[in-house]
């Protein structure tokens, strides 16, 4: 196994890195500590369940890897509590020559002007410049947390006998029925305080792949707490 400065020569050198050691040049930069308060204040308020198997704040939940599967629920529910133009990102990452396209989404900030890349799921916390070089980033979609806020607190705020029956909102509920059977009912009641947010198969759509269930605790038009559930779906 190669150490942090035979990888440094090998990027030097211009010669392919392995995904192993691409994680570790990544994870072996610095970060200022004065960068992880501010996101732990920033998401302190989001809490993760992820089917019924463990649950969590999101810095419980990513270095244990317990996120890994789940980037679009996970960016969606965490980047509603950053700044307007903080954004989401997803794309293609090159991790190497066996998988040159991982299909995967992270989040993207601000911090006293510099931009920096929380991944929660794959448990990175990078100045976006690294992020994007080290993994040949190719964009496929974008939007920000302004857009994703808003749609999320529209889904929320509609009353359910108002709500549209989109075909990801019917696939959804046909998935369950199919899964559960005779069992739908009571999982209706069970989750009667979720709303299940309708996701679009448009990579720039605010929510995508998503159809996760919120509970949310609404202030004047802003999202105080959020506590997401995470459900496999047909996406």
């Amino acid at each position: 196994m190669f150490g942090i400065n035979e990888i440094i020569s090998k990027v030097i050198n211009k010669k392919a890195l392995t995904e192993e050691e691409k994680f570790k040049i990544l994870r072996s930069k610095k970060i200022d500590k004065k960068i992880v308060e501010y996101l732990i204040s920033r998401l302190s308020k989001l809490h993760i369940e992820v089917l019924g198997n463990y649950e969590g704040s999101i810095f419980e939940l990513m270095p244990t890897g317990q996120l890994e599967g789940w980037c679009w629920q996970t960016t969606e529910s965490a980047i509603v509590f950053f700044n307007d133009d903080d954004y989401i990102e997803r794309g293609n990452l090159k991790f190497d020559e066996r998988t040159p396209k991982y299909y995967h989404s992270y989040i993207c900030f601000n911090f006293n002007g510099i931009e920096y890349v929380l991944d929660p799921c794959l448990n990175f916390l990078c100045q976006k410049e690294d992020y994007s070089k080290i993994f040949e980033i190719e964009v496929k979609g974008k939007v920000t947390a302004k857009a994703v806020r808003e749609e999320l607190i529209k889904q929320v705020t509609t009353p359910k006998e108002e709500k549209d029956t989109s075909e990801a909102q019917k696939s959804f509920e046909t998935f369950w029925k199919r899964f559960l059977g005779d069992s739908y009912e009571s999982y209706l009641e069970k989750k009667r305080e979720e709303v299940i947010v309708t996701s679009l198969e448009d990579v720039n759509a605010p929510l995508y792949r998503n159809g996760a269930g919120y509970k949310t605790e609404l202030q004047d038009g802003k999202i105080k707490k959020l506590t997401v559930h995470y459900y496999y779906t047909d996406c």
